[in-house]
């Protein structure tokens, strides 16, 4: 008998002890706001761009004048890309490293100057090449490339090199 009726007592106690239904809600009356803006990384400023076409047009070197625009503190090589474009087209632009066919002296009154050389011209003989740099910053943003586009006919004849508005 004290079996049936610990086991009457648990059933009323385990149909007694059920919860309740609840309408719970959240509400939190707070936000926040914020407003972002992106860096923009000024391009290089190329004042002269030259071409030499060596003899017979067979061994070309660009020389390009340049400096980053005042009052960055940008310095060359760390802040600087350069790359160079058969045809002058951007599609087909190839990175370019300083070494024997790439240098770059100064700055001289803040103006570097960068020569691109036949190593890295290959295709400059009676058509044209782009050379670009452009502005490396520290946060691995980039600007846009300052550009020039080298050209002479064949034999190196009418050299002339053109800087390419930004």
């Amino acid at each position: 008998m004290a079996v049936a009726t610990l086991a009457i007592t648990a059933v009323v106690l385990v149909t007694q002890t059920r919860a309740d239904v609840t309408e719970a809600a959240w509400v939190d009356g707070e936000y926040a706001q914020a407003s972002i803006t992106a860096a923009t990384i000024a391009p290089p400023v190329i004042d002269t761009c030259s071409l030499s076409p060596g003899f017979a047009g067979l061994n070309p070197v660009v020389t390009m004048k340049w400096g980053f625009p005042a009052g960055s503190n940008y310095t060359a090589p760390s802040n600087v890309e350069y790359f160079v474009a058969s045809g002058g087209l951007l599609g087909s632009l190839t990175s370019a490293v300083l070494g024997t066919s790439l240098s770059t002296s100064g700055p001289v009154s803040g103006t570097y100057t960068t020569q691109f050389k036949s190593g890295i011209l290959g295709g400059l003989l009676s058509g044209s090449y782009g050379v670009f740099v452009q502005t490396k910053d520290p946060s691995g943003w980039t600007s846009a490339p300052a550009s020039a586009t080298a050209s002479m006919g064949f034999g190196g004849a009418n050299p002339q090199c053109v800087i390419t508005a930004v």
